[in-house]
């Protein structure tokens, strides 16, 4: 059997949980076009997770280990279809939901953005020295679109030079991109786990998805101009499973379920695509949820900041530490 070569860092399994057959809707950022696509060729890059095994050859192992993954999880979902209820705390299926949620947050070509940062600068400079007036450039005209601010310039220089540094000289590899990213699953299980699970249900089949479907959400504040939040922070951890249902784990312990109004299903529809890869999917037959949600150009981007750092003692009291990098990538 011949290696695959076109890799999924969103399930086919799940993708299609939303469609017909294999056939779903898709909408993308840009161009900002509506048409119908295999599954196969959604939420796909060629050769995502090979990596170069002790032999030095490509190995395709973990695509493998993912899609045994994506099975289980597949059958998980359908019990929950069955029972109309989320897994309870403590249950097999339970457990193996967390795993499959810390696996997809950690799948996405997004997560890879960090450690592949140095890599898109070196080959944007072409062998120009990457000096900070050369990383304004590369900020302006690739990564955010827009001017940087100084301290953002300086911010992300610091960390080009200092991730190098700690690679003897050169930029991560794709091999240490998909480790340092896969890397993060086992410690985040726990955030799941401890989370109470909601199964919210619309009688409309009008919930989408995308290529990003995990969300993180919190009420906006003031701090979303120059900082993020991780699974922490988060007020809601999202996850569409249906057309008509989506899992939401919230803090506190157990398991509930209920219906939501359409207001609901439709905010959280746009938060969703404000948090989109490139495309939010839908299905065949469903037009109007597509078309109601907005698109901006660019989503989530990777940001930087240095600033002056504070350090709390044990006692209560402040006292500055120098300036410190602050990396997060924003919610839209």
């Amino acid at each position: 059997m011949s290696a695959p070569k076109l890799h999924h860092y969103v399930p086919q399994s799940y993708l299609a949980r939303f469609g017909r057959g294999d056939m779903v809707r898709v909408r993308r950022r840009c161009p900002p076009k509506t048409h119908l696509a295999n599954v196969k060729n959604v939420a796909a890059e060629t050769g995502f997770y090979t990596i170069t095994d002790d032999n030095g050859m490509p190995s395709t192992a973990i695509e493998h280990e993912l899609s045994g993954l994506e099975g289980r999880g597949l059958a998980a979902l359908r019990r929950i279809d069955e029972t109309g209820m989320p897994p309870a705390v403590g249950t097999d299926d339970r457990e193996l939901l967390c795993l499959y949620l810390a696996v997809q947050m950690a799948r996405t070509p997004r997560k890879r953005t960090a450690p592949l940062f140095g890599r898109n600068v070196t080959a944007y400079a072409n062998g120009r020295e990457v000096d900070l007036a050369l990383m304004t450039e590369y900020l302006t005209r690739k990564h955010l679109g827009h001017p940087p601010r100084e301290a953002e310039a300086q911010g992300a220089w610091d960390y080009y030079h200092g991730t190098r540094a700690m690679h003897g000289g050169n930029d991560p590899t794709h091999d240490e991109a998909v480790a340092v990213t896969l890397s993060s699953v086992r410690v985040c299980i726990p955030q799941y786990r401890a989370r109470h699970w909601r199964l919210e249900t619309c009688r409309k089949p009008i919930f989408l998805t995308s290529d990003a479907p995990l969300v993180l959400w919190r009420p906006e504040t003031p701090s979303d101009a120059y900082q993020g939040f991780g699974l922490e922070g988060a007020h809601e951890i999202r996850l569409p499973v249906s057309p008509t249902a989506r899992l939401v784990l919230v803090p506190g312990q157990g398991t509930s379920a209920g219906e939501v109004r359409l207001s609901r299903v439709n905010s959280c529809n746009q938060d969703l695509a404000d948090s989109c890869e490139q495309v939010v999917i839908g299905h065949p037959g469903r037009h109007a949820a597509l078309d109601r949600v907005q698109l901006s150009k660019r989503g989530p981007t990777l940001r930087f900041n240095t600033a002056p750092g504070i350090r709390k003692n044990p006692d209560g009291t402040e006292e500055p530490m120098g300036d410190i990098l602050h990396m997060y990538t924003t919610r839209r």
